[in-house]
């Protein structure tokens, strides 16, 4: 759908997609306000099932090939894929503790990866029995699981001591003010968006020389099909076996600061050496190490922090703050470096140097979350 809407509108749709975001967030912070978490968060999947049913009815009714539909179903995708995602981290952040979340997070973030292997197969097995669109009924259905899955875990949860039922209250953009009041949480915004903005180095990168490098398509294919491989095994290895074992081990600021530090070191390899393996290498290591090494101990970042925090400033900041942060790389960053200089290794080098304010960033980010830790755990 990417494709039919138009690979040139790209930024466009990003920016899109972050307006939508803005849009949404009152009525999820109404949404969050109003209702205890048993009830908010069925209620938000069951809202995007039903999208999904209703995008799956407009193909059948317009067809697969109209512009304006295939750019909607993108900025839904992208939409539905960060707040599905986030309440879910939200939650976990809910159900355990900061010590199980240092044993659990990696694996139960492993989970999410080896559902990414399974969509893939699934989707590749599927496709030709019952055609691309209906593979929408199938998530429909995989979605009506988690739900059912919500319902089996909530009773986890850490819920109020004195009312069980208790919705959170507060504000809809409650998630907004809480940055603006946080310095915590404010470094925690920055490093999301310096985390996007080199994840798009990456990916105009990768564009760049699989396009000159492999000029047909099958071999564009094959490809991105072994970089997706290397990328989930790493990622699988990371999440299973690294983190859950440095997060029993290690300072969670020293963790923080691994990630950054590898892509410096990539960044720079490819400003020296820029050839197809080395950047193939580093994109595999930079897609498998945002989730399988940076992401499960940000969301353990959460544990123990107030429920507003929680739900509601998390969700604001990887849906608004992330897709902001998309913006800014696609339009801004990368297109204004390339335009003063087409020489690719300008701009390995000036992300290294965004990498180093990262690893900074990153860093005062672990240890702030501890002070902030230990500051509403004495207010308890």
């Amino acid at each position: 759908m990417g494709v039919t809407a138009g690979p040139e509108n790209y930024g466009y749709l990003f920016l899109t997609t972050f307006v939508v975001m803005l849009l949404l967030q009152p009525f999820y912070g109404k949404i969050v306000s109003t209702y205890s978490r048993k009830q908010f968060i069925p209620i938000v999947y069951g809202f995007f099932g039903l999208m999904i049913l209703l995008i799956w009815s407009l193909f059948h009714l317009v067809g697969t090939e109209s512009v304006i539909l295939a750019r909607v179903f993108f900025v839904f995708v992208s939409v539905y894929n960060l707040f599905i995602v986030s309440i879910f981290w939200s939650f976990m952040a809910d159900v355990y503790n900061k010590e199980q979340g240092k044993r659990l997070f990696g694996v139960i973030a492993a989970g999410g990866s080896t559902g990414g292997i399974l969509g893939g197969l699934i989707t590749s097995q599927l496709v030709y029995l019952v055609g691309t669109i209906n593979l929408l009924l199938v998530s429909l259905f995989f979605l009506l699981l988690c739900i059912m899955a919500v319902y089996k875990v909530r009773r986890f949860a850490i819920d109020s001591e004195i009312n069980k039922e208790a919705p959170l209250g507060g504000s809809p953009i409650e998630g907004m003010k809480l940055m603006l009041g946080s310095r915590f949480l404010q470094q925690i915004a920055l490093m999301t968006v310096i985390a996007v903005t080199i994840g798009s180095v990456f990916y105009y990168l990768q564009g760049q020389y699989v396009s000159q490098f492999f000029p047909e398509r099958d071999q564009r294919t094959y490809v991105f099909a072994n970089i997706n491989t290397v990328t989930n095994v790493l990622t699988l290895f990371f999440q299973l076996i690294l983190i859950p074992f440095l997060l029993q081990k290690l300072p969670v600021h020293r963790i923080l600061g691994i990630y950054p530090s590898l892509m410096i070191m990539a960044l720079l390899m490819f400003g020296l050496m820029p050839v197809l393996y080395v950047v193939l290498g580093a994109i595999c290591l930079q897609r498998s190490g945002a989730y399988g090494i940076m992401k499960p101990p940000t969301d353990w970042l959460f544990t123990g922090l107030p429920d507003n925090i929680k739900y509601k400033f998390k969700n604001f900041m990887d849906t608004v703050i992330y897709r902001g942060g998309d913006v800014f790389a696609q339009l801004i960053f990368v297109k204004t470096v390339v335009t003063f200089s087409k020489d690719l290794r300008i701009l390995a080098l000036i992300g290294a140097g965004l990498c180093v304010i990262w690893l900074w960033n990153a860093v005062t980010v672990g240890k702030l979350a501890l002070e902030t830790f230990e500051h509403y755990k004495e207010k308890q």
